[in-house]
């Protein structure tokens, strides 16, 4: 009896060396399979998402910061300034200020104004938010021209001291500088707070702190001011 007891217990145990080789390879088995059909249910959602990923990019690139300059892309034929103005991003309120401020028709050439145009000041170094805000509130700007108005002013505005960030921020801040005649207005005014007593440093920094200070006429405007001041008692100095 205690033989066979210890055949049969031996029969078991070789029964369970020989089963156990073949769970082995069972077990990775079942986990490759498990793994690739997941992988099949889950390949559309992957592609979805690389797709969203991807859109979120485009976005963000679009809507970046200053250090990635705006590219003002070529408009096709035909394009309007409506149009290309919306393709960068303008609301139809800012456009439709735009036109008003523009007068009569809105009608800027986009590929020899508008584009050129803000692709300069961009470079010059007004932010997106500068351009957008001097299109929307002095689209006039448009009308002018970069060699006759635009590039002598900066130039001018250069040679009495001021940086490029500084002259950027007097253009930013008062548009309508740029349209000014450099002989008839700018000169004799920048002469006038010269004979004033101002000298060539303290006419600069003032111009960069308020640069409608260039767009006052000098009889209507300053002299009544100046001569009430001098009867009031205070000193030239002063």
């Amino acid at each position: 009896l205690a033989q066979d007891q210890d055949f049969e217990h031996g029969c078991a145990i070789r029964g369970v060396m020989h089963r156990q080789p073949l769970r082995t390879l069972m077990l990775p088995s079942l986990a490759l399979c498990c793994f690739v059909a997941v992988a099949a249910v889950l390949a559309p959602c992957r592609s979805w998402l690389a797709i969203g990923r991807g859109r979120r990019w485009e976005t963000s690139c679009e809507k970046g910061p200053r250090a990635q300059r705006r590219s003002f892309s070529v408009p096709g034929a035909g394009t309007s300034a409506e149009e290309y103005l919306s393709s960068l991003g303008y609301t139809e309120a800012e456009i439709s200020k735009a036109k008003i401020g523009y007068g009569q028709r809105f009608t800027p050439d986009v590929n020899g104004k508008i584009k050129p145009f803000c692709r300069w000041f961009s470079e010059f170094g007004l932010t997106d938010v500068q351009i957008r805000k001097l299109v929307i509130k002095y689209p006039q700007t448009f009308r002018l021209s970069l060699e006759k108005n635009l590039q002598p002013v900066v130039r001018w505005l250069s040679a009495m001291g001021m940086d490029d960030s500084q002259v950027a921020k007097a253009i930013a801040g008062f548009p309508p500088l740029l349209a000014y005649s450099l002989e008839r207005k700018l000169k004799p005014t920048v002469q006038w707070l010269l004979a004033l007593g101002m000298n060539e440093t303290q006419v600069a920094k003032a111009i960069m702190k308020y640069p409608p200070l260039l767009g006052r006429g000098i009889e209507q405007n300053y002299n009544p001011k100046v001569n009430a001041l001098r009867e009031g008692g205070l000193a030239e100095i002063q």
